[in-house]
């Protein structure tokens, strides 16, 4: 049991009110937390890419919330949160529900839809997340600016790409079981 002075119903109701926070984010509300990557190759004129995705202004203000709920020292971290509604949900449909979004968050961490290795650095979605989180947003971390500044710009732009999506599938995630909490509260299944 975690000791930073939480119960579980405190942490709960933090959790769904910072899931309305995020939800609420001009990012998300505006559609604009979507993305778009497409790579062209002609021979004789090489590689084009094309690139939509949310403005630095709209993702930084997201990220200022979203990383609470990536953050593993967080009272609101998902796994966390999986790991009390799977304790204290008093229904074996909602379990088995959850066990499922779970497994799939968790594949997702380590395999998204692009298979990134870069110089024989395999670039998981969570190691995107990572290296943009500490080594650019929020933190200042050197070795993950250094990983960042040593890739080529197709490489910075795959990167990222795996890191935004990446973002996508755990709002995805957030917004579940932000949802498992408001059913199990309204159907008096959580204990």
């Amino acid at each position: 049991m975690r000791t930073d002075g939480y119960t579980t119903t405190e942490r709960l109701e933090l959790f769904l009110r910072r899931v309305n926070e995020l939800l609420d984010k001009e990012a998300v509300r505006s559609g604009s937390l979507s993305i778009s990557l497409s790579l062209s190759f002609r021979p004789g004129q090489g590689l084009t890419a094309s690139s939509k995705e949310p403005s630095e202004e709209s993702l930084s203000s997201f990220l200022n919330t979203f990383r609470q709920f990536v953050s593993d020292g967080e009272p609101i971290f998902v796994n966390l949160i999986a790991n009390v509604l799977l304790r204290e949900l008093d229904s074996d449909e909602l379990r088995g529900h959850l066990l499922a979004a779970r497994k799939r968050w968790l594949e997702s961490a380590r395999a998204g839809p692009l298979r990134l290795v870069i110089d024989e650095d395999h670039i998981t979605p969570a190691d995107a997340l990572d290296l943009w989180i500490n080594g650019e947003y929020f933190h200042n971390d050197k070795r993950q600016r250094e990983r960042l500044q040593r890739l080529d710009p197709v490489g910075l732009l795959l990167t990222r790409h795996v890191f935004l999506n990446h973002i996508i599938t755990a709002t995805n995630y957030v917004g579940l079981l932000g949802q498992t909490v408001i059913v199990g509260h309204r159907q008096g299944l959580l204990n």
